[in-house]
Formats: C-alpha cells, sequence, structure tokens
C-alpha cells in the first residue's frame, strides 16, 4: 500500500481553498449575487472565490503527486516581508508600510543603492496612492498610529 506524504504542496493549496470558499459563501450572504440591474456587490467576490478554491483542488491532487520541496531561508524572506508589511501596516498605515516594504526590499535585499531605491519606492508608492486612493476611491487602512494622531 501506498503511504500518503503530505507536504507543503498539498497543504497550501487547502488554506487557499478555504479562503476560496469564505469568499464565495461572504460574498453571496453579505453584498448578494445578482440585482435588479445586473449583478450585484458580491458577484466578482463570488466569482474569484469559485475560481480560486477550483484550482485549489487542482493544486491539492497535483501536490499529493508530487515530492516535497525543498525550503532554504532564502524562501521565508518574502513570507516575513509580507507579514512585517502587514503588521506594519496596522500600525502605521497601507501606503507608508509600502513605501518602507519596496525600500527595505530594494535596499536590504537587491543591494540597490539608496538614490535609486528610494527614488523607486517614492514612485511606486505615489502610483499606488493616485491609482487606488485618488483615481478608484479605494479606501485604504490609516492606521492605529494616525486614528490616534486625528483622534
Amino acid at each position: 500500500m501506498k503511504t500518503l506524504k503530505i507536504n507543503t504542496r498539498a497543504v497550501i493549496p487547502v488554506l487557499t481553498f478555504a479562503v476560496g470558499a469564505l469568499w464565495f459563501i461572504y460574498g453571496l450572504k453579505s453584498y448578494g449575487w445578482w440585482g435588479n440591474n445586473g449583478p450585484a456587490s458580491g458577484f466578482f467576490p463570488s466569482i474569484v472565490g469559485i475560481i480560486l478554491a477550483g484550482i485549489s483542488i487542482i493544486a491539492f491532487v497535483d501536490g499529493l503527486k508530487r515530492e516535497a520541496p525543498e525550503y532554504f531561508k532564502a524562501s521565508y524572506h518574502p513570507l516575513l516581508a509580507a507579514i512585517a508589511t502587514v503588521l506594519a501596516a496596522l500600525v502605521i498605515g497601507f501606503f507608508p508600510a509600502l513605501l518602507l516594504y519596496i525600500l527595505g526590499w530594494l535596499k536590504l535585499y537587491e543591494k540597490y543603492n539608496w538614490k535609486l531605491a528610494l527614488s523607486i519606492s517614492v514612485i511606486t508608492t505615489a502610483a499606488c496612492y493616485g491609482i487606488f486612493v485618488m483615481w478608484l476611491q479605494v479606501p485604504f487602512p490609516a492606521g492605529y498610529v494616525f486614528d490616534l494622531i486625528l483622534g
């Protein structure tokens, strides 16, 4: 009898399936699927949830067939940077955290010089702010520090 080896190639799709299923259910229950004039607010999150859950099933089955990958310390840098950025966004806000993430990654990991790293960080953060906040009017968290300052 063949033993079943569970590795990250099988575990991660289980997590992404759960996220997809939650988005599907949340989109349907909280926002609705279809309104009087067409798709409701929950249409897009529900579609993305269905697609993510479906792809996760395929990835899970494929992951069971493959050997466990080998990880090195450097493999965890993007994950740790993402976690640090999310935590920083909660404290200082999304855009200052984004600026620090890009600057830190370019300077510490990619070894860019300060001038280039800073200019790329500022331009990228400004572009994201302009596109998402000013143009698309997407609300982003200000962070605990700015909430305390602004009252």
